[in-house]
């Protein structure tokens, strides 16, 4: 989700097209995640094909469009707080949420542990702060300061860094994991940071050579996407045991999966394959998605600009539904196709009620 507007005139609109129909699959992946393990394996199979790419390919998205905010205005610690004041809101919102349809009987909510919706904001908020230390040094080296080329490739190097390391710990399995588990997300950080990053390298390259898989179709990566669509789908019984990693959790979990005996070692060489996975994947669904004209495209550009207030009040209206719906009747007697349908027809209502002006400003915080 984009946690800055931006400058209207600087969008790119397959892009906003994009987010578009990204926080439309999240909305629909929530709906469909109570029943996943039902009797429908096409529910089951579309809900791991969201879930295969949707968060990688926000947070790709988020580091590419935050790249040139932070080189002109640096993180600020505006920004930070907005963001900080978000995660209260969004966790206080969802433990009401939580106590009227879970049966949660706790008081307050648990501000230091997160692995349901609000981990994206508390991600964002350490991927931001993970720049300031090379931001600090490059505005107190003048040297640097007055060198451009050398600005750029410190950026570079530093981002490198970064996502090197966060991808070497995200491969490690690992007791010390079982003591942090979801403690300020800390597992869903390491997991999809290299995304993140990426997203910023891509975005800094991209802008100097003046080509950008976004405006014109990269087809390698495309073909890449298909295979990788294929793959899922079509080996769907053997993949399933990897799905876990979708979720972004710390190595053990994945490791207690019936995976090969290369997955569950010291390394886990599956997140390195996950990367290329998932955004090609992601890159897959974009061209289909935004490089062609459809009916709808106004609808999901305009959505793809507010996609921030509808990740954070779409969740108190999936538990709802699922309290007063789902838990109510026989899916089996009811039909999946039906179901789906009407939870497609909901999800897409969703996006349009609350992807406005108005809503956004709420969530802005400032």
């Amino acid at each position: 989700m984009n946690t800055d507007i931006g400058n209207q005139e600087n969008r790119i609109d397959s892009l906003d097209i994009f987010k578009g129909v990204l926080i439309f699959l999240v909305v629909l992946g929530h709906f469909l995640l109570p029943i996943k393990d039902g009797e429908y394996m096409f529910i089951t199979k579309l809900f791991f094909f969201i879930y295969s790419f949707h968060m990688p390919a926000f947070i790709f998205v988020s580091g590419y469009v935050y790249y040139d905010s932070w080189r002109r205005k640096g993180t600020g610690v505006r920004s930070i707080i907005s963001l900080v004041l978000l995660f209260f809101f969004m966790k206080i919102l969802l433990h009401i949420s939580d106590m009227l349809f879970y049966g949660d009987k706790n008081i307050f909510p648990d501000f230091f542990h997160e692995s349901s919706t609000p981990w994206y904001v508390s991600t964002l908020i350490i991927f931001r702060l993970s720049l300031l230390p090379v931001e600090i040094f490059l505005k107190n080296s003048k040297k640097i300061e007055n060198n451009e080329r050398r600005f750029i490739d410190g950026i570079t190097i530093y981002i490198s860094v970064l996502m090197l390391v966060t991808l070497f710990i995200s491969m490690t399995n690992g007791g010390w994991q079982t003591k942090i588990e979801d403690f300020l997300s800390l597992d869903r950080v390491i997991s999809f940071a290299p995304f993140f990053y990426i997203g910023l390298l891509y975005k800094k390259y991209s802008s100097i050579t003046k080509t950008s898989i976004f405006e014109k179709t990269n087809i390698l990566f495309f073909s890449l996407g298909i295979l990788s669509v294929g793959s899922l789908v079509v080996l769907f019984q053997y993949t399933r045991f990897y799905t876990i990693a979708f979720y972004g959790p710390w190595g053990y979990r994945i490791a207690e999966n019936n995976i090969l005996p290369i997955f569950k070692g010291a390394l886990n060489p599956l997140r390195i394959i996950f990367i290329p996975y998932a955004l090609s994947i992601a890159y897959f669904v974009f061209v289909i998605c935004s490089k062609r004209s459809f009916l709808g495209d106004s609808l999901l550009k305009k959505i793809g600009v507010y996609t921030l207030p509808i990740f954070v009040f779409h969740r108190p209206v999936r538990d709802a539904f699922t309290y007063f719906v789902l838990n109510n009747i026989n899916l089996v007697k009811f039909g999946g196709i039906k179901m789906l349908v009407i939870m497609t027809i909901i999800s897409f209502f969703i996006c349009l009620i609350f992807g406005n002006s108005k809503a956004d400003r709420i969530c802005r915080f400032r």
